[in-house]
């Protein structure tokens, strides 16, 4: 017995595609899965949480314990990862105090603050990191762990703190293995 779906029961899912090699486990909580597109070689480990507008690309592994709530859209690019713990909202309550706050209280009493996060190709995501809304993390940069991001990450950075500071380059060079890797 496996702790992931077979390709039958992934098909029972009712994902809105995916592709081949896709490894998602039985203890991960998926909702709205006709919203969610998953590329080839990807896995989702135990006690996730996938919620709403999802597309992840090809190679990616989402670690254990890790939430995505893409209400309004997440996107993550090919070649990359979300290490333990990381949660990542397309949308938040605003805690200015001018309006109420939850899902509970009727709409036009609260301010959701949304927008579209992308992680672009070759993106790392380090443990416990936390991801507002509206925000790009640009082609081949990294998280530290416990990183907040709540502006958008140039590429090819490396990048921690509260906030997200970007602190120095990375480098390229992985770039070299990737083209040697069947698509």
């Amino acid at each position: 017995m496996t702790s992931f779906y077979t390709k039958k029961e992934l098909k029972k899912l009712g994902l809105k595609a995916y592709g081949e090699n896709v490894f998602i486990s039985k203890k991960a909580s998926i909702y709205g899965a006709e919203n969610i597109i998953i590329g080839n070689n990807v896995r989702v480990d135990d006690f996730c949480i996938l919620s709403g507008k999802i597309t992840i690309g090809n190679y990616v592994h989402i670690s254990a314990y890790c939430v995505l709530y893409g209400k309004f859209g997440i996107e993550i690019g090919n070649y990359s990862g979300i290490s333990p713990r990381c949660t990542i909202f397309s949308a938040t309550d605003d805690f200015s105090g001018n309006y109420m706050i939850s899902p509970m209280v009727p709409a036009e009493y609260t301010n959701i603050i949304n927008g579209l996060v992308k992680l672009s190709d070759y993106v790392q995501i380090g443990t416990n990191t936390v991801i507002m809304p509206s925000v790009t993390i640009g082609k081949g940069s990294v998280t530290g762990a416990f990183t907040f991001v709540t502006k958008n990450i140039n590429p090819w950075k490396i990048c921690f703190g509260i906030p997200a500071k970007e602190i120095k380059n990375r480098s390229k060079k992985l770039l070299k293995f990737a083209k040697n890797i069947p698509k």
